[in-house]
This record gives C-alpha cells, sequence and structure tokens, in this order.
C-alpha cells in the first residue's frame, strides 16, 4: 500500500508540474522578416511569462502590438492557437534609460527624456521590414505577453 501511495503522489505531482510548465512556456511562429538576422521567418521561439525572467533591454519578447499602426493600416502580426494577434521584437529602451532617437518623434520625446515607468520601446531588429515604436512610440510594459528564451531550427 505504501508503494502504491508513493506511486500515486509521484504522478500527481508529475502531472501538477507539467500544466505549470504548459501554462508558463509558449511556442510562437516567427512571421516575416522583422527580426532578421536573430531570427528569420518561419522560425519558432519559446517564450515564457514575463514574470518568470526579467524584462531589460536587449532581450527578445513576444508582444501585443496596439490595434492600428500609426499610417492607419493594420500590424502584421502572426497569431497562435487562440487567434490572439502577437509581434516579435526586441527591447531597446525600459524605464529610466533614455528614450533612443529614432523613436522621439514617435514618442513626443525630446533629446535626454527617459521612459517612464510603466513604459518600454520595443524595435524590429531589421529596420526596414519592422512595424515598432519607430511608428508607435513607448508601449505599455502589460503588452509583454512573454520573454523569448530560444529559437527552434526552422524545418526544411
Amino acid at each position: 500500500m505504501n508503494l502504491l501511495h508513493l506511486l500515486l503522489g509521484a504522478a500527481a505531482l508529475l502531472a501538477a508540474l507539467l500544466v505549470l510548465l504548459r501554462l508558463s512556456v509558449s511556442v510562437l511562429l516567427v512571421s516575416g522578416p522583422s527580426m532578421t538576422p536573430a531570427l528569420r521567418h518561419g522560425q519558432r521561439v519559446l517564450f515564457v511569462r514575463p514574470g518568470l525572467a526579467r524584462l531589460r533591454t536587449g532581450r527578445i519578447v513576444v508582444v501585443t502590438p496596439p490595434a492600428m499602426a500609426t499610417d492607419g493600416r493594420p500590424a502584421r502580426t502572426g497569431r497562435p492557437p487562440g487567434g490572439r494577434p502577437l509581434l516579435v521584437k526586441r527591447v531597446a529602451a525600459v524605464a529610466g534609460e533614455p528614450v533612443p532617437p529614432e523613436v522621439r518623434e514617435a514618442a513626443g520625446a525630446a533629446a535626454g527624456d527617459v521612459v517612464p515607468p510603466g513604459r518600454l520601446v520595443l524595435l524590429g531588429d531589421n529596420p526596414g521590414f519592422s512595424t515598432d515604436s519607430r511608428l508607435w512610440g513607448l508601449l505599455p510594459t502589460q503588452s509583454v505577453v512573454g520573454i523569448v528564451l530560444d529559437g527552434i531550427r526552422p524545418r526544411g
């Protein structure tokens, strides 16, 4: 009887850990060239919820973009299962850091201004193909739904 209880307890613990892992780690398929060369179209990335990794400059994140780009066109996004639109971008500045020059106009910022608390700057690595803070300005940190852990090579 003790062995049976031990096995049942271990199985329950394993099931709980798998559920926790599934709720904490997700996979997203990169769509488009905005993060080239770091990430390529068709590449899968693993990401964790923001509370499980620190949000800082240089990190690649998964975000819900503003509903519309400033030119009135819908933002190009990938859609994971469930249909929620998501983008993959790099954090260029967080609260307390200078607003990058290429974002100042969209952010309504002047030279020397810093990113305020609760906001951040997101840029694509491939500026000619990226819709990001150069158009949107500063974004709320709540728009970050995940922090990328690693890329998975595309098939073929």
